[in-house]
């Protein structure tokens, strides 16, 4: 049997524990004195000395100590050990700052935190999507979720009547006479607004049943109730698309004795009544109201 060259030779004798025990680890790994070089990126001179005890023939003792630390934490041993059964036999004042590059050619980062992670990127991912999900969630809720009036409709004024307190005259004016329902002895007048009115667009004779369709300016969630027969009937709760009808054209009107209209944004949604468009309610924001007026 051929003798191993000097290169692979793998069973250093020395005396000390401490290199006894680096040699034995290596040879437990199976690995040569080149690939526990290779792997721990030490130079192969410095492997030799570390498994002989050779410590002496370091710059200084910081120079054993941290070569001892790299090279039994890359062997599986216990680098706090090994850095106390080591006994320099010179005083160990010197820094780990004078290693010199030809003895380190690089030192391993394995043992390091990267920066960036697959976990932290994951993560960071994750808060992302969840940020997006809400936001989306927000904005559905946002245009479907019912908005009350800011005014109870029971104080809603109807259109034409006469504000009393801001009126410089008490007495009613024709054309707020003509507007305002007249009530019954004994019974409350209507507080509903009635459909806004115009000259180039009157309101067109009553008909039973009456007919209604919303035409949506922008995006708007309307609530459409219907009279029939004296009970309330709730025929529609959405958001109307920007452009659209509903009910749409080729579809039968909403019919009923009479509607209860709630609007998140009186501005944004067209009355078409009886066939004819009135056009938004007059008074923007949150509106719910009534057609006709007093019926």
């Amino acid at each position: 049997m051929s003798k191993k060259t000097s290169a692979t030779v793998d069973t250093p004798e020395s005396t000390d524990p401490v290199a006894s025990q680096l040699g034995v680890a290596r040879l437990r790994l199976g690995w040569t004195l080149e690939e526990a070089a290779a792997r721990t990126r030490l130079h192969l001179n410095v492997i030799r000395r570390l498994e002989a005890g050779d410590f002496d023939k370091f710059p200084s003792v910081a120079y054993a100590r941290g070569f001892l630390r790299i090279y039994s934490r890359e062997l599986g041993l216990d680098p706090k050990k090994i850095l106390r059964d080591f006994q320099p036999l010179s005083d160990p004042e010197d820094s780990i700052l004078d290693l010199r590059p030809e003895m380190l050619e690089a030192l391993p980062t394995r043992a390091s935190e990267p920066i960036l992670t697959t976990r932290g990127i994951g993560l960071g991912v994750m808060g992302l999507v969840g940020v997006f999900i809400v936001s989306v969630v927000g904005i559905q809720l946002y245009r479907v979720w019912p908005v009350k009036s800011p005014k109870d409709p029971s104080t809603l004024a109807p259109i034409g009547a006469v504000d009393k307190s801001s009126s410089p005259s008490s007495s009613p004016t024709p054309e707020a006479s003509t507007s305002a329902p007249s009530a019954k002895p004994g019974e409350p007048l209507s507080t509903l607004p009635m459909v806004q009115t115009s000259e180039n667009n009157p309101t067109p004779a009553a008909a039973a049943p009456q007919q209604l369709r919303i035409k949506a300016k922008k995006d708007t969630w309307v609530r459409i109730v219907a009279i029939r027969d004296g009970k309330e009937v709730q025929l529609f709760e959405d958001t109307i698309d920007e452009d659209d009808i509903v009910p749409a054209k080729d579809d039968p009107a909403w019919t009923g004795e009479a509607f209860i209209i709630t609007t998140r944004e009186a501005a944004d949604a067209e009355i078409i009544f009886n066939d004819s468009n009135f056009g938004p309610y007059e008074k923007p924001g949150p509106q719910t109201f009534r057609l006709p007026a007093g019926r």
